[in-house]
């Protein structure tokens, strides 16, 4: 039996090769339980049930100490098969890495029909009480949908089906949140959390991969020997169609899983995995400083790319401080001028190449980065790249996946040349930024881009492909900056967003619904990632019968803004996150323009602090259309930057307790708006709001 520390965890593993993972102070405790046979990963293999560890099946060989980690190693004979299990321990946390990889190392082609990245159980395990009788634990999974992503709802065991039955300890209940398709991050975050309350220690499981996936909740063991367990899975026959024919001397590896045990609650497992996804992504901004963006979409001119709409709307972005500005959807067309996406081509309508250019050395004279939407992935029928060869589009059963509205296969070199070609032209007109959308999914997969014929691992062949695609346009473009967009936040696992400097929150329109998405999203992502939509001055979704309705601001409208409220709402939400302002500012009042340039100022002076802190919930969680206050904290070693917003329809004075953060001297340093009415004491801060009002507050700790 071995044992290796974390930081408040330790990882036992056991002589049979099964390993667990343990709250340190219960190390001993737990090294003396029977270990089940239930291997840290599934095979399955023609349709077959799991593998376990034993001497006719899966083979515990011994392990190896890695630089930074583990490497064991298994055999399972009959199908001549190694498998090998790496472990990365990250460094002063308690996240633990898994791969898996297995190899044939028979003369047959072995069929694969499951193959899973992680499983560990004894999950609140106890000597004096089995999990089933602790009333304190509490799971949290994390929905999502367009326009409502990063909602987070807590259960209770029994409330998800997972409850002991029989004395029989072959019996097995579970609950599994999933996900089919490119979407990733569609109906739920891949992330559970399980609080143990009474002992105060909380567990952890999240994978990754723009494809389908799963994580289980499960319970082994009925009364007789209980067990609760979680596994990620990105490689299923049950979940997509999954299946891979391993050839003789052929490698395969499953997705990566992190989990772990950390002594705390929900967010002490946030901050956790958030070292880790520092750690581990491949962009970052030098200091940490995120520029400020101006996005002219949401809430703005809605795709009508005309320059007489886009310069007016430079010129107040550069007056207020912005420092990229992102031409968004609406500029391009296909070949021949015909309409749809593929070929890049600036629309003639508005302006030319040469005129797309101009637009960029505006944006440069006024000292902002030029940016400018795509989707990279999409291609309709009308483009040249739809039918520059048989398989430049992806295909199920060699029909187009999507019909008129196609995705590129980047399995296909002459597709990944010719969008090279395209963002070359960008770049050498000056573009800097791209903000890469994604609004569909492949649904289950592809067949035209392996060699193979199961669409679930086409679908994985696809996204390895884009990422690869993605890190070569870094290599060729260094001064690229790429932010990820998928209809909002539809595809944000790590895997994709490891690879963007910002990650888009969602496509909500409504101001006061921003927050709810926003706390969440702070629990799956970095902050300096979180890309939040701010539009102070907002043009409404802008068609009317079908037609489309230019904006005019009218007495009305002036009349509605005219207290400032909402501009002030909006800036406070974006300013927790990646500050990303829309709007029609160009139509601001002076008072809402003056409070628009004080927030930029502000968050000038924050945004350092946002890239080295972790978000803390001191009054919970806010669910979308919730009609109450809420408060966001972005806690770092010396400073506390602190959001609280009153989504209601009176006035509220707020108390955030912040006992566990304050120190007797902590002070509050800057406050937006300068107006607002807060105080502070060791124990708590009191903000005074009026109706869908919000203030943001830096403390010096």
């Amino acid at each position: 039996m071995r044992n290796y520390l974390l930081k408040d965890s330790a990882i036992i593993i056991y002589p049979n090769g099964k390993f667990t993972v343990c709250d340190k102070k219960e190390l001993e405790a737990v090294s003396q339980k029977q270990p089940s046979n239930r291997a840290n990963f599934e095979i399955n293999i023609s349709g077959s049930s799991r593998l376990t560890l034993g001497e006719d099946q899966i083979v515990y060989k011994g392990l190896n100490e890695t630089e930074d980690g583990l490497e064991l190693n298994y055999e399972y004979n009959k199908e001549h098969l190694q498998i090998t299990t790496e472990l990365k321990l990250i460094g002063e946390t308690n996240v633990i890495v898994q791969k898996n990889k297995i190899k044939n190392i028979g003369d047959s082609t072995v069929k694969l029909t499951r193959f899973s990245s992680a499983f560990f159980e004894d999950i609140a395990y106890s000597e004096d009480m089995p999990w089933f009788k602790n009333q304190d634990i509490r799971v949290s999974i994390c929905h999502s949908k367009w326009q409502g992503e990063g909602q987070w709802k807590k259960h209770t065991l029994p409330e998800l089906g997972i409850y002991p039955t029989t004395i029989h300890d072959s019996e097995r209940e579970s609950f599994k949140i999933n996900s089919v398709g490119s979407w990733s991050t569609a109906n739920f975050y891949p992330l559970v959390i399980i609080e143990d309350n009474k002992k105060k220690n909380t567990w952890f499981m999240e994978t990754e991969g723009s494809h389908n996936w799963y994580i289980k909740l499960a319970s082994y063991g009925g009364y007789a020997v209980p067990s609760l367990s979680l596994e990620a899975c990105g490689c299923d026959d049950a979940n997509g169609g999954w299946y891979y024919d391993l050839k003789p001397n052929e490698e395969y590896s499953s997705e990566r899983a992190f989990f772990g045990m950390t002594s705390g609650k929900f967010e002490d497992a946030v901050a956790d995995l958030l070292v880790f996804k520092r750690a581990d992504s491949t962009v970052r901004f030098n200091d940490g400083i995120m520029p400020i963006v101006f996005n002219d979409y949401m809430d703005c001119i809605w795709g009508i790319q005309d320059p007489k709409l886009i310069l007016p709307l430079v010129d107040k972005a550069a007056e207020v401080g912005c420092e990229i500005f992102c031409i968004d959807g609406g500029w391009c067309e296909n070949e021949g001028g015909k309409s749809g996406l593929g070929d890049w081509v600036p629309k003639a309508k508005f302006y030319d190449m040469d005129g797309l250019k101009e637009i960029a050395d505006y944006i440069k004279s006024k000292n902002m980065v030029p940016g400018i939407w795509t989707e990279l992935e999409a291609c309709n029928s009308s483009a040249y790249g739809y039918r520059m060869n048989e398989d430049s589009v992806l295909k199920r059963y060699d029909t187009p996946i999507g019909g008129w509205r196609g995705f590129y296969n980047f399995s296909n070199p002459e597709v990944r040349e010719y969008l090279t070609g395209k963002v070359e032209a960008l770049y050498n007109i000056g573009f800097r930024f791209i903000k890469n959308d994604y609004n569909a999914s492949i649904g289950i997969g592809a067949t035209n881009n392996y060699d193979g014929d199961s669409p679930a691992e086409g679908a994985i062949v696809n996204a390895n492909t884009f990422y690869d695609f993605v890190d070569s346009l870094y290599e060729k473009f260094p001064e690229l900056v790429i932010e990820n967009c998928g209809s909002g936040a539809l595809r944000c696992d790590n895997k994709m967003l490891r690879r963007c400097s910002l990650q888009s929150t969602s496509d909500q329109e409504f101001y006061y619904n921003n927050p709810s998405i926003v706390m969440g999203s702070m629990a799956v992502m970095p902050p300096e990632k979180a890309g939040i939509w701010s539009y102070p001055y907002p043009a409404m979704y802008p068609y009317a019968d079908g037609k489309y309705v230019l904006f005019s601001p009218d007495d009305e409208y002036y009349d509605r803004m005219k207290d400032g409220k909402e501009t002030v709402f909006n800036m406070v939400t974006a300013m927790t996150g990646y500050l990303y302002l829309s709007g029609r500012i160009e139509y601001c009042d002076e008072k809402n323009f003056a409070l628009v340039k004080e927030a930029v100022d502000f968050y000038k002076n924050i945004r350092k602090y946002i890239s080295v802190s972790r978000p803390i919930y001191p009054l919970g969680m806010l669910g979308i259309n919730e009609e109450k206050t809420a408060a966001l904290g972005l806690i770092s070693d010396d400073r506390l930057l602190l959001a609280v917003w009153n989504i209601t329809g009176k006035e509220e004075t707020v108390t955030v307790p912040l006992s566990d953060y304050l120190k007797s001297e902590s002070k509050i340093n800057a406050v937006y708006p300068s107006n607002a009415e807060c105080g502070i004491n060791a124990s708590s801060v009191t903000v005074k709001l009026g109706a869908k009002e919000a203030t943001y507050i830096e403390i010096n700790l």
